[in-house]
């Protein structure tokens, strides 16, 4: 089968055919319909210092998709058959350790990642476990299906900003900062704003329902948002995030920096008793569910956000246009 392959630890990928996986015990074996391409897969392609802690090549990689079942190597009781579609949650929980106890499975402490810490989804074929697979509901476009992933990102972010009838920033209008908003509005927010210096993301917040989308916030507003999600893990939009929170407000921390970052502590924690809280993926399966619901009931239509289509086989052509920073979500279809 075709696979797209970190195959050795520099940056780039090679676009090559490989023995097709066998799913082992507990496991499904997939035809991939589609798979998206994730800022973490960036990361990846350019070997930064966090890939090359978190991958042994040689590897498959892609964690966003959906696929269609068509082996299951498992006893275990199962609502899914064979022809299902469905799709994968990145993070693997083990089950076992203390924050599985207590039902905290995104943040398993003994978490394995897919894509990233075993094969992928950037494939004609992919295996996942049993117990990280989603069936989806058959109403939900078979495209938005591969997208759900980073859309149960920003639903988790916006339900712990508790949005309803406040004023919103949205720092970092990439895919999942686009989604956020499209979440917040159907969660009730009043006013919803989205900074990003690429006028192209900014005209396709517009299109997706934000009320204003700037290229910076101007000082005049700095202390009048009631809720910062932070989506864009840039030094310069952590800042703003600070200045712009009201007193008592609240951030939600989502975007990962590439640097080390300062708060004047007194200033903001203190002084504004602002609360940040912070989300490392979805909660299973909570999240999945509330995302399934909004889109079953179109409060969110994941096409919109859609922007690209490429072959497997062109990964590099859809790489540079998510470098380019110039699209929204980007399709690879196998």
């Amino acid at each position: 089968m075709l696979a797209v392959l970190k195959e050795k630890s520099q940056s780039g990928v090679v676009i090559k055919d490989v023995p097709p996986p066998k799913p082992q015990k507990d496991e499904i074996l997939v035809k991939v319909k589609y798979a998206s391409i994730c800022g973490t897969d960036i990361a990846i392609y350019d070997w930064n210092p966090w890939a090359a802690a978190h991958i042994k090549p040689p590897q498959i990689i892609g964690h966003e998709m959906v696929g269609e079942v068509v082996e299951i190597n498992s006893k275990e009781k199962t609502d899914i058959i064979i022809g299902d579609l469905v799709s994968s949650e990145t993070h693997i929980f083990c089950q076992n350790c203390y924050q599985c106890s207590i039902k905290n499975y995104h943040i398993c402490e003994n978490m394995e990642l897919f894509g990233i810490g075993r094969n992928g989804a950037f494939a004609e074929y992919a295996t996942i476990p049993l117990k990280t697979t989603w069936k989806n509901d058959a109403s939900i476009p078979v495209e938005a299906m591969s997208v759900q992933e980073p859309l149960g990102n920003a639903v988790n972010v916006v339900t712990k900003a508790e949005v309803k009838g406040k004023k919103v920033l949205v720092m970092g209008l990439g895919p999942t900062g686009l989604c956020a908003g499209m979440v917040a509005k159907a969660y009730g927010a009043k006013e919803i704003v989205g900074v990003n210096r690429r006028e192209y993301r900014r005209d396709l917040a517009m299109k997706l329902g934000f009320d204003r989308a700037v290229n910076e916030i101007d000082e005049s507003e700095y202390g009048t948002f009631d809720a910062v999600l932070e989506m864009s893990g840039n030094r310069i939009g952590i800042q703003v995030a600070l200045d712009a929170v009201r007193i008592g407000g609240k951030i939600i921390a989502f975007g990962i920096p590439k640097e080390n970052i300062d708060i004047d502590w007194g200033k903001y924690m203190i002084n504004k008793e602002i609360t940040i809280g912070s989300v490392f993926g979805r909660m299973i399966w909570d999240t999945w569910k509330d995302t399934t619901k909004l889109l079953i009931d179109k409060k969110v239509d994941l096409r919109k956000i859609i922007t690209h289509r490429f072959k497997l086989s062109e990964f590099e052509k859809a790489m540079e246009v998510m470098k380019s920073g110039e699209c929204g979500k980007v399709l690879l279809v196998p």
